[in-house]
């Protein structure tokens, strides 16, 4: 696979396989304030030639991964007091744990844990589940662009060096790093971990959405093109393929089989119709390969196919599924095998009816959704792919 625009991907070849024939990987510091100082930031600016255009428009679906204002307020005294205390909550391996922001309102107090998870040895992890590590690496550079404070460079470069080392061999991220020996040291796309990570390294090596600078070195971004070219051919080798058709993914994958993993008890190896919506949006987002469009128009074939016109989900219940003439749902799990619908319990155990599980999973969870409605329409509208029929109004 060659992406135009990219450095040269390096083979990514499965280690291991399975018998079961329907899917791809079967085939195949101290805390404290820190003064900011004056610096001048250089930007640079490609010659358009280098510049690859995407063949769909999809901002507009990728655009919330790219959303600071969870940590931005827009008062720039303010903004770089948190920032300073980010940089504090840095972890030695670069990393970041997750929903971090009541703790970010002060600065590591040297005492108190700055991640809500250890590795078996009592090393800190850190963590792309919740939008964590990406969030703080976009907003420590957009005040690095605002302020020119070396401290929110170099732990921005700390950060990029945690993406680089958490990375597999084969190409994927694990939601945790070092490894929690569990779930967790899968590959990663549940809550759009991955596609978040891979995004990322898009802007960067792009030098777009605020990284027209110098915040990293021209040998650092090649090394994150390098990593995003694994992460790609990772994502097109994980694809789930039944009978020859390409299809979606699952939440978690395994690093070198590709094969579709459980996570939680109650979310097992599946073809899912929630997180696959990112993955084929970020993948429609970059120079159309030949391989990348088989792979997203599969993906889009495959959510024409099962979406479900006419129903309308109600996660509070009591009726959870109800006729609703402009409604449009998918299910979060399907089977791996086939295009059946799903839902599971702490049990770890597998149901047909949303009634059979618990009240507490049923409210807890989101077992569908519109998902694939804007993925869709954007496909449609776009002259990429055809819908076999309008959707719902």
């Amino acid at each position: 696979m060659m992406i135009t625009g990219f450095a040269a991907p390096l083979a990514a070849a499965s280690d291991a396989s399975t018998s079961n024939s329907s899917s791809v990987y079967d085939s195949a510091s101290a805390p404290g304030h820190i003064t900011a100082q004056s610096v001048t930031i250089k930007t640079e600016v490609l010659p358009s030639s280098k510049l690859m255009p995407s063949s769909v428009d999809v901002s507009s679906l990728l655009q919330k991964f790219r959303d600071i204002s969870h940590f931005a307020t827009g008062d720039l005294s303010k903004d770089t007091a948190f920032a300073l205390n980010i940089v504090s909550w840095q972890m030695p391996h670069g990393g970041f744990y997750k929903d971090m922001e009541k703790q970010y309102a002060a600065p590591w107090d040297g005492v108190t844990a700055r991640s809500g998870w250890k590795d078996p040895s009592g090393v800190e992890l850190g963590t792309f589940d919740n939008d964590a590590t990406t969030s703080e690496i976009r907003f420590l550079t957009d005040m690095y662009v605002k302020t020119g404070n070396p401290v929110f460079k170099e732990s921005v470069r700390k950060a990029v060096d945690f993406i680089l080392v958490s990375q597999y061999p084969s190409g994927g991220w694990p939601q945790v790093y070092p490894k929690r020996s569990n779930y967790s040291d899968a590959v990663t796309y549940n809550d759009n971990a991955m596609v978040q990570t891979m995004l990322l390294l898009d802007d960067i090596t792009q030098r777009k959405h605020g990284f027209d600078n110098d915040i990293l070195s021209n040998q650092e971004r090649s090394k994150l093109r390098t990593a995003l070219e694994k992460g790609i051919s990772y994502t097109l080798k994980a694809q789930i393929v039944n009978n020859g058709v390409p299809t979606v993914w699952c939440a978690q994958h395994d690093p070198l089989t590709y094969e579709p993993l459980p996570g939680r008890a109650y979310e097992l190896a599946s073809k899912s119709g929630s997180e696959s919506v990112a993955i084929t949006a970020f993948l429609m987002s970059l120079p159309q390969t030949p391989e990348i469009e088989r792979a997203s128009k599969g993906a889009l074939k495959w959510f024409d196919t099962v979406r479900e016109d006419g129903t309308k989900y109600n996660r509070q219940g009591p009726v959870y599924f109800e006729p609703d003439a402009g409604s449009v749902i998918w299910y979060r799990f399907y089977n791996v095998n086939e295009d059946v619908p799903f839902y599971a319990d702490r049990d770890g155990k597998k149901y047909m009816n949303i009634l059979e599980i618990s009240e507490e999973r049923r409210h807890g969870y989101s077992w569908a959704g519109s998902y694939a409605r804007n993925l869709l329409k954007l496909a449609s509208e776009q002259g990429y792919y055809e819908l076999s029929k309008p959707l719902p109004e």
